[in-house]
């Protein structure tokens, strides 16, 4: 791919976002598997600075934009829908490719980290692990916000249930292609007003119930959630990053009407677009 020949060695900078982490001189004394860091943020790109440690087990997911994994001899290219799995003693780097990038990831380390890592099968790599479950992250960076034992231990049983997850998620059966396709498609033209699953099935060939039945039984959702969850990330994104108006947004989002998304957006969130923004 092209873009595996012009990715920039600079080192990506974080532009915007919430990065927690324990401090770098504690132990995590009687905590075997322990929660380390939890990150949402924007990213310039670049290549990742090496990391402090390399006793750690790593989870990146790409919200928005490309990055690229070198492990092993090899640079592999994920996208949104795609995480990126790190163990220890393995090389690895990380670069960011688009000019912005929306990442989120934790990681975890203590004394049995990587051999829990190792007993679950994880993997370096890439996979295909779904939308980014950037709720559960925030949660993860607010555990970290306690340092007391009690606090450190509930962390840790946080990331062990993120950890299960992802090894339940790269062991899982083999995605189908039309249902990879159908992803794509969501991922790729969210903005389009018109898409649907009987527009996505019609692409694809499809019967629109037979797609549906297999969209559903392979990811745990339907194709309305997924496409709604891929919009609200995009608006999420907008709102946050860009001094966009929420007419543009809304319609970078898949809408012809504001009204319509001020409303849905706050169905779905809880708040509206201008009390996101802040």
């Amino acid at each position: 791919m092209p873009e595996l020949l012009t990715i920039s060695e600079k080192i990506a900078q974080r532009i915007s976002g919430i990065a927690v982490e324990r401090p770098r001189d504690e132990v995590p004394h009687g905590i075997p598997v322990a929660l380390r860091t939890a990150q949402h943020s924007v990213i310039s790109a670049g290549r990742f600075a090496q990391t402090w440690s390399k006793r750690m087990v790593l989870v990146k997911w790409v919200i928005s934009g490309q990055a690229i994994m070198g492990v092993e001899g090899k640079r592999i290219s994920f996208g949104p829908g795609e995480a990126a799995v790190y163990v220890p003693s393995i090389p690895h780097r990380f670069w960011a490719v688009a000019d912005t990038n929306e990442f989120c990831w934790f990681s975890v380390d203590g004394p049995l980290a990587e051999q829990f890592a190792i007993e679950l099968e994880f993997r370096p790599g890439v996979y295909p692990l779904g939308l980014a479950p950037v709720e559960k992250i925030h949660d993860l960076m607010e555990s970290l916000k306690d340092h007391s034992i009690q606090g450190r231990r509930q962390a840790s049983l946080m990331a062990i249930s993120m950890m299960y997850q992802v090894a339940n998620a790269i062991r899982a059966p083999q995605m189908p292609s039309v249902v990879l396709k159908a992803q794509h498609k969501i991922q790729q033209g969210f903005a389009d007003p018109d898409l649907s699953t009987e527009s996505i099935a019609k692409d694809l060939g499809y019967h629109r119930g037979s797609l549906s039945r297999l969209f559903h039984k392979h990811t745990g959702i339907t194709i309305i959630d997924f496409l709604t969850e891929a919009r609200l990330q995009e608006a999420k994104a907008l709102l946050a990053h860009t001094n966009d108006k929420i007419s543009d947004i809304s319609r970078k989002c898949g809408f012809r009407e504001p009204t319509y998304f001020h409303h849905w957006f706050r169905k779905h969130t809880g708040v509206t677009p201008n009390e996101l923004r802040g």
